[in-house]
C-alpha cells in the first residue's frame, strides 16, 4: 500500500507540472494566430519608362516671316511709245499655316544605330509676302508688284535623332498662289496664278526639333522655296500694253508646335500597389 500511494504521489506531481506549460503553449499558439502578419512585402520597383521613339503620325501649326530680293524687266506700250527697263522689289512679310506628317525612326542600321529618323510631310500657309518697285518712266511712273497669298509644299524629312531632339534636313516640291498687279500710264490691273510644277520647283530647308514629352514637340527651320518666274501680259485697253516678270522665290524662318498622335511606345503595365 505505501508504495502504491508513493506512485500515485508521483504522479499527480507530474501532472501538476505538465498542465501549467500545456495550457501556456495553447494560449501562445492562440495569441499568435492572432497577432497581425509582420512580413514585410517585397517594396514596389516601377517599370523602367518605355525608350522615346520619332515614329508615328503628327499635326500642327507654324508661323514664319519670308523675305527675297529679285531683278526683274518690264515693259510699257502705250500706242506708238514703248519704254522697255529694269527695276527690283523686295519681298518681305508673315504666314500662318497648318502640317501634318509622318515619321519612322530606324534601327539597328550600321554606323548610326537606332538614330536615324525619316518621313514626309505636307504643310500649307496663308501669307501677306508683298513688295512693289516704282520707277520713272517716259509714260509716267510705273508700279509693278508680287504679292504671295499663299504657299505650301510636300516634302521629305531626313534626321539624326539624340534622343528628344532631332537635328533634320528637308527637301521637296513647294507650290505658290501669286497675284501679280501693276499700275502705270493711268491703266492698272492684276492677274493671279497657282504655280506647282514637279521638277521645275525645288524647297530645301533644315531645322531642330525637341519633343518635351511622348505627344508635343516644338521645333525652328529654315526654308528656300523657289516656284519660278513668269511673265504675265497685261492688254488694258486697245494700244497698251504692260509686262513684267513676277518671280515667287523666298526665304523663310518658321517656328512650329507638333501634336504626336501615337509614338508607338509600349503601354505601362498595371502593377498592384501594397
Amino acid at each position: 500500500m505505501f508504495i502504491s500511494d508513493i506512485s500515485k504521489l508521483q504522479i499527480g506531481r507530474s501532472i501538476s507540472v505538465t498542465l501549467p506549460f500545456a495550457f501556456l503553449a495553447c494560449c501562445g499558439s492562440a495569441l499568435a494566430a492572432d497577432l497581425p502578419n509582420r512580413k514585410t512585402p517585397p517594396a514596389y520597383v516601377p517599370p523602367p519608362p518605355p525608350i522615346f521613339s520619332w515614329t508615328g503620325f503628327y499635326g500642327g501649326v507654324t508661323g514664319g516671316y519670308s523675305i527675297d530680293h529679285t531683278s526683274y524687266p518690264f515693259t510699257e506700250i502705250v500706242g506708238p511709245t514703248a519704254v522697255f527697263g529694269r527695276s527690283g522689289l523686295t519681298q518681305r512679310g508673315p504666314s500662318a499655316g497648318v502640317q501634318i506628317g509622318y515619321n519612322y525612326q530606324l534601327s539597328n542600321l550600321p554606323l548610326v544605330g537606332n538614330h536615324l529618323v525619316v518621313g514626309v510631310e505636307a504643310d500649307a500657309a496663308w501669307s501677306d509676302i508683298n513688295g512693289a518697285s516704282t520707277t520713272i518712266t517716259p509714260l509716267g511712273a510705273a508700279a509693278f508688284g508680287t504679292r504671295i497669298q499663299s504657299f505650301g509644299g510636300i516634302e521629305g524629312r531626313i534626321g539624326y535623332a539624340f534622343d528628344h531632339l532631332l537635328i533634320f534636313f528637308e527637301g521637296g516640291v513647294p507650290y505658290a498662289t501669286v497675284k501679280s498687279y501693276f499700275n502705270a500710264a493711268g491703266f492698272n490691273g492684276s492677274t493671279t496664278e497657282t504655280r506647282f510644277r514637279i521638277g521645275r520647283q525645288n524647297l530645301v530647308g533644315a531645322g531642330a526639333e525637341y519633343a518635351f514629352d511622348n505627344h508635343w514637340s516644338i521645333r525652328a527651320d529654315y526654308v528656300y522655296s523657289y516656284i519660278g518666274a513668269w511673265n504675265p501680259i497685261f492688254t488694258p485697253a486697245p494700244g497698251a500694253a504692260f509686262q513684267f516678270m513676277t518671280r515667287a522665290s523666298f526665304h523663310t524662318v518658321r517656328a512650329s508646335v507638333d501634336y504626336h498622335f501615337d509614338l508607338f511606345a509600349p503601354p505601362t503595365p498595371i502593377v498592384a500597389k501594397y
